[in-house]
């Protein structure tokens, strides 16, 4: 039985697709029209779900606020008293739903702890009931800069100290340079050349060879570009991946039979898009477009083993939710 429902506007379908996952991960089974059958019809489908389900998010947005079937979704599930309101980009729900309460996620990025999506948990809670254990969503951190680090100057009379030794070095560079000058005049040799203004003397260095560095590969395109996941790209880190190593590992079935249907459809395009696939499907490329390390540039990719299985076990799951 599906715990959530989520009504949105296609606009807002990337963003939408957070909340999914976030709600799926607090421990709730979650069904919105990204996983509607093609065989079934829209409407008798919509009236099932939220009907079915324990409690119906609506996503208000510029877009959602004009659609007729938004509203009517959220008309069924405020009569049902289960509905849970979100904005985004600080638009107020209309009538009559503005005389309830909302949370604004219009900056929400899918961290744990902000505070409407502390509300919506909140009333997830209420109505589906708490659900213990579960684990908040991966979330990309942010990039970490470490300070510049710089030599402590030592304890007690630092300054102090720092001033002797320098007062030290002078005197041993001039003792240095008089014995120089002083070996000079006392060498038969003639003395070297002084460089008159305006010149530099030639001081002879040994010539340091630049490092070689190959470029980085550039992959051709052609009418059929076919990749096998060997080129160079940036390793994506774990936290953009639900299963970092489905790669190099086969997945148990104990690992794919709880997650919901948006994560299990990240879980299996993500081997596809490790390798440099490009989408056809615009929610897919939206999604992965916001990693760093996806660079779409191939239209087939050849899948290993391993992966082949492993697509083969998250599909298994998924079909139970169609």
């Amino acid at each position: 039985m599906v715990d959530v429902f989520i009504s949105y506007s296609r606009n807002d379908q990337a963003k939408v697709a957070v909340l999914a996952r976030a709600v799926e991960a607090a421990g709730y089974k979650v069904w919105w029209d990204a996983e509607l059958p093609p065989h079934e019809s829209y409407g008798d489908v919509i009236t099932d779900k939220i009907a079915h389900a324990k409690a119906a998010i609506v996503v208000w947005s510029p877009t959602a606020v004009k659609s007729e079937w938004v509203r009517a979704e959220a008309d069924m599930a405020r009569n049902q008293r289960k509905l849970i309101q979100t904005a985004l980009d600080q638009v107020v729900p209309p009538l009559p739903f503005n005389q309830i309460q909302y949370a604004e996620i219009g900056d929400w990025q899918g961290e744990d702890d902000h505070p409407a999506w502390n509300k919506v948990k909140l009333s997830l809670a209420t109505l589906c009931g708490a659900r213990e254990g579960a684990e908040p969503p991966p979330v990309r951190p942010a990039l970490r800069v470490e300070p510049q680090r710089v030599a402590a100057l030592p304890q007690g009379g630092s300054r102090g100290g720092l001033v002797v030794g320098i007062l030290v070095g002078a005197v041993v560079i001039a003792l240095a340079v008089a014995g120089g000058i002083m070996l000079g005049r006392g060498s038969s040799e003639a003395p070297a050349p002084t460089p008159s203004a305006g010149t530099s003397a030639a001081v002879p260095v040994a010539a340091t060879p630049a490092p070689s560095v190959a470029p980085e590969p550039v992959a051709s395109v052609s009418p059929a570009v076919v990749s096998d996941g060997a080129e160079d790209a940036p390793s994506p880190p774990p936290t953009d991946m639900e299963f970092p190593d489905s790669s190099t590992r086969l997945l148990t079935a104990a690992e794919v039979q709880e997650l919901g249907p948006t994560t299990l459809r990240v879980a299996r395009n993500e081997i596809y898009a490790r390798k440099g696939r490009r989408f056809a499907d615009p929610w897919l490329r939206e999604w992965f477009g916001r990693y760093a390390w996806y660079r779409p540039r191939f239209d087939q990719v050849e899948l290993n083993a391993i992966e082949k299985q492993n697509v083969a076990l998250i599909q298994q799951a998924e079909a139970r939710y169609q």
